[in-house]
């Protein structure tokens, strides 16, 4: 008589069910936001996924890619875009929009501790700062500067915007320096996206823009 055919418990998911990749993007973005980028692994990203690591390989690429693809967890460009576009009920000033918009971001429970997080593991290793450029050169600042008509001039205004904001986030958020960390949403919108509108908004002239083509 046969011996009965060994087997074998596997964990998370059972052989043959589909991995999607929102629950490993998921995952790793509480993975990041907690521990880190250089802590993080892909194994743990993997065990709270249920799935075998080798699969975030298949999917992502690289820790960094993962990295990368899990900011659009936290920043989606789709909502920068409707800030820029408007509605009727909407306020009537862009730059008033877009501040706006970017201090609900870092402010929200389920993204700014991962804003926080993410963007000293940018500013501390440079796999994840390539990422985190990457990120915003090829999903942010596209998206904004396709609502601006496109092209180097109009990536350049989305530049120089992100450059305001996250600047100012830095210091309100990361390092916590006051006066800018104790002032209320109101008067941060109302100091700040005067010079938002006007990076978006003004003449090229004006500006003194170069022509970058």
């Amino acid at each position: 008589m046969p011996s009965p055919a060994k087997t074998t418990k596997r964990r998370g998911r059972r052989q043959g069910d589909p991995v999607s990749r929102d629950a490993v993007l998921a995952a790793a973005k509480v993975r990041f936001a907690t521990e880190g980028y250089e802590k993080t692994t892909l194994r743990a990203i993997a065990d709270d996924a249920h799935v075998d690591p080798s699969m975030l390989l298949y999917l992502f690429g690289s820790k960094a890619d993962l990295f990368r693809e899990s900011l659009r967890l936290i920043v989606d460009p789709s909502a920068l875009v409707a800030a820029l576009t408007g509605s009727s009920d909407d306020d009537p000033d862009i730059g008033t929009r877009m501040v706006r918009t970017y201090l609900r971001i870092w402010e929200a429970p389920d993204t700014g501790p991962s804003m926080v997080a993410m963007l000293q593991s940018a500013t501390s290793n440079s796999d994840a700062h390539d990422a985190f450029r990457a990120f915003m050169q090829n999903y942010v600042l596209t998206a904004v500067s396709g609502v601006l008509g496109g092209g180097e001039q109009a990536r350049l205004r989305s530049m120089l915007a992100a450059s305001q904001l996250v600047g100012a986030a830095v210091l309100r958020y990361v390092m916590k320096v006051p006066p800018l960390a104790t002032l209320s949403d109101d008067e941060l919108v109302r100091l700040i996206a005067p010079t938002v509108t006007r990076y978006l908004t003004a003449d090229a002239d004006e500006l003194g823009l170069p022509d970058v083509g």
